[in-house]
């Protein structure tokens, strides 16, 4: 069956993407970008035309007013995959996943669902580590991850479900930036500030499921604890404040707890924790921007006197 040409305008401005006056007034690059000098290098298949792979990186004069997306071949298995060489070795802190597909409304189940983020310093088929994973929420753009500030020239997304379509999958222009944070020890950040906002612990969007990919981190933390046994913590949870608030609060309430749980499941005594919520009210970053509403999206660990 051949796909339906169909056109998209959006309403929303694809969470700071689609407009040059938005980018511009936060003064950000995107590296994925083909303006920027970024290529996609390789795939598992590709759907071409309207919804060719490379749509990840696609210009704003090409797609401007219509959400670009890449669809892949009919019938191919997964993984799907992708990788982007970006225009040099370089820091990336921030992705962003827009998962609006203009085509799920008559292709239920198109859009990207569970998907991990690789990357690699030594070249397009080589040097790949999984630096994070997730849920994507259905349809939904500004799909926000703050990653730990990782050095790469490769990017690679893979896809590894939908969410439920059995012929094609479709995921949306990418956007990957430098919000200037390197990685930074934990244990010192606690002695001199009291306090560290970690971006290293990962949940699917919009939920408290806590990923895998989170453990480096959280083995960080438990070593802390084992080299300063009397200490008390307080894990804390924030948001942006894109949603409603209430949801908001809960949601990092719910992540706080979950952060407490994999720590005592790793052998931290639970009396030494404690977990909180403060949902958007507590930003360290600009919620009117991309990378700051990415900083605003933590969690906070606490030295408790």
């Amino acid at each position: 069956m051949v796909k339906t040409i169909k056109f998209f305008v959006l309403i929303l401005f694809s969470a700071g993407l689609l407009f040059g006056a938005v980018q511009k007034a936060e003064e950000q690059v995107d590296m994925a970008n083909a303006e920027a000098g970024a290529k996609v290098v390789g795939f598992s298949s590709n759907y071409g035309s309207d919804w060719d792979v490379t749509n990840l990186i696609a210009r704003s004069d090409k797609w401007e007013g219509e959400l670009p997306v890449w669809c892949t071949e009919s019938g191919a298995p997964f993984p799907h995959w992708a990788v982007i060489e970006l225009p040099k070795q370089t820091w990336l802190t921030t992705l962003i996943f827009n998962n609006s597909i203009p085509d799920e409304e008559g292709w239920g189940g198109i859009s990207a669902k569970d998907v991990s983020v690789e990357v690699s310093r030594l070249g397009a088929r080589q040097g790949f580590q999984k630096v994070a994973g997730f849920q994507l929420e259905r349809n939904k753009n500004g799909q926000l991850v703050r990653l730990e500030p990782t050095e790469a020239r490769w990017l690679k997304i893979v896809i590894t479900s939908n969410w439920g379509n059995e012929e094609f999958t479709e995921l949306g222009k990418l956007g990957v930036f430098d919000d200037g944070s390197r990685p930074m020890d934990i244990a010192a950040e606690l002695k001199n500030k009291g306090y560290v906002d970690i971006y290293g612990i990962y949940f699917d969007f919009g939920s408290a499921k806590l990923k895998a990919e989170s453990t480096p981190v959280l083995e960080r933390i438990v070593k802390y604890f084992k080299d300063n046994p009397a200490v008390k913590l307080a894990i804390e949870g924030h948001t942006d404040s894109v949603g409603d608030a209430k949801k908001n609060q809960v949601l990092s309430e719910d992540r706080a707890k979950a952060v407490v749980t994999a720590l005592v499941a790793l052998g931290v005594d639970q009396a030494a924790l404690s977990a909180a919520g403060f949902g958007a009210g507590q930003p360290v970053g600009d919620n009117k921007t991309i990378t700051g509403r990415a900083q605003n999206r933590r969690v906070t660990v606490r030295v408790v006197h």
